[in-house]
């Protein structure tokens, strides 16, 4: 087998034109303003036999099932299988809903629907096409590559947003320092890896870390928030090669500002920058063979079916919520999630009326004995060039899943990959499931995600552990 890793990357500007009555893409009439580009990147990885095309996509993302269609089109556009695809979004919310969606964009005050097909068509044919030409060039122009590999350490611009409480139960933490009072655990890392020729000028670099780019979220803007401050950094040190952003395991994690500005994300993304480039220099060289991909599907177990006393209390909590709302119009908590602060009664109205929904979906199947499912597939992806291995994960995954992960790892160089494939949702390990809140518990109250589902079960993270961990080694022991 070749020892030579092929690589070869693309990078394009794929900025939603603004509809005149309807917004970004014509699928968001709150998003009317450009503050940066949305762009995308794409590497494509060979050796031998084997061939993966790996996206860096400015979006928030999609469910499982929109992405395995987009990864479809783009395999049949590009003479490959699905399994060569791997769709990685930043998950940005200051993305718009990307057209024929059924799920919002970034902002939650995006709004799904068809204000004019016609329009939303085009623009997705043209978002489309802009991926698989993009694809095209990053295998056309695929040469041998070296690589050097390591990692930064960016610890000011993230915190845990689960604030435990003195009840037992969690609070979603949407202040910075406030969050860092709990101690709980935040991921650091700037995992970095950068391609070069054999003369050693940069073809193009992965960088990863584990943080929600929603500085920007509920506004007008259209950005990539402060990834694409970061990401202009790391390009401008290493001679205007491209650089690839990929999401780590941030179920848990956002970044220092929330519901900030346009300033504010450029300032993170300058300090996790320039972080990535003072590590840099350190990189050390990496062997780049063998290369390899593995993916597996995991049976994700999900919570029981709720008893009626259960649907009855849950409801109840929620109608009493919103009647409160009448001499109370301020009050955030309700069922043990806090709302947020900023929302009007009536947007808190319909923050409720959503879960509301779920509840009655849960009481008719209770009442008409229909089946509930019992599980949820889980797709995870790992892949090994040489010294440096990924674990390539659908949704968010809490932080502390992506460290262990990491530790146990049989690779000097462990990237954790994750809202890749799709936003599965989240997955929390089995404290923090107690704990419920909003990750692992009123997250899984949206019937549009996906349906009707319960949240996954105890030891659901445990599973991802522990394949993750069986995978990489399997991929340290494969000699090509």
């Amino acid at each position: 087998m070749s020892s030579t890793l092929d690589v070869g990357f693309a990078g394009f500007d794929f900025t939603p034109a603004i509809h005149p009555e309807y917004g970004a893409w014509g699928t968001t009439p709150g998003m009317t303003e450009v503050d940066m580009p949305l762009l995308g990147r794409c590497i494509a990885l060979s050796q031998g036999e084997e061939l993966l095309l790996w996206y860096g996509i400015d979006l928030c993302g999609n469910p499982p099932k929109e992405v395995t269609e987009i990864r479809d089109e783009l395999a049949s556009a590009l003479s490959l299988q699905r399994r060569q695809i791997i769709w990685s979004t930043s998950q940005t919310h200051s993305s718009p809903t990307l057209p024929g969606s059924d799920m919002p964009g970034g902002s939650s005050i995006t709004e799904c629907g068809s204000y004019d097909t016609d329009y939303c068509n085009a623009e997705r044919r043209v978002f489309m096409q802009n991926c698989i030409d993009a694809g095209r060039q990053a295998i056309d122009r695929r040469q041998p590559a070296q690589m050097r590999a390591g990692s930064g350490f960016c610890d000011s611009i993230s915190y845990n947003t689960r604030f435990p409480m003195p009840n037992g139960g969690v609070k979603f933490s949407r202040h910075h320092t406030e969050g860092l009072q709990s101690g709980k655990f935040f991921d650091p890392t700037v995992g970095l890896v950068v391609f070069e020729d054999e003369s050693g000028k940069a073809l193009g670099a992965i960088f990863n870390f584990c943080s929600h780019p929603a500085t920007m979220i509920n506004d007008k803007y259209v950005s990539p928030d402060w990834v694409g401050t970061a990401r202009a950094e790391i390009e401008g040190a290493i001679g205007s090669a491209p650089a690839m952003y990929v999401q780590g395991f941030c179920g848990d994690v956002n970044c220092h500002h929330i519901f900030g500005t346009p300033a504010q994300a450029r300032s993170t993304g300058t300090r996790l920058g320039k972080a990535a480039v003072d590590a840099l220099p350190t990189l050390i060289p990496a062997r780049t063979a063998p290369f390899a991909v593995r993916t597996e599907t995991v049976r994700i177990d999900c919570q029981p079916m709720y008893t009626h006393p259960e649907l009855d209390q849950a409801l109840k909590l929620r109608h009493d919520y919103i009647d409160s709302l009448a001499t109370d119009p301020g009050a955030t908590w309700f069922a043990g999630i806090n709302a947020p602060e900023f929302m009007n009664t009536e947007e808190r109205t319909a923050f409720v009326q959503v879960q509301i929904d779920h509840l009655e979906e849960g009481r008719r199947l209770l009442e008409t004995g229909e089946p509930v499912r019992q599980q949820l597939d889980f797709e995870l992806t790992a892949v090994r060039m040489g010294d440096v291995a990924a674990i390539i994960s659908y949704g968010e995954n809490f932080t502390q899943t992506g460290a262990d992960i990491r530790h146990r790892s049989p690779f000097v160089h462990t990237l954790i990959c994750g809202d890749s494939n799709g936003l599965w949702g989240y997955l929390g390990d089995d404290g923090e499931i107690d704990r419920a809140g909003y990750e692992t518990d009123s997250y899984w109250k949206m019937l549009f995600l996906d349906g009707f589902r319960r949240a996954p079960a105890k030891g659901s993270a445990g599973q991802i552990i522990d394949t993750s961990v069986r995978m990489l080694w399997e991929l340290q022991e494969h000699k090509g």
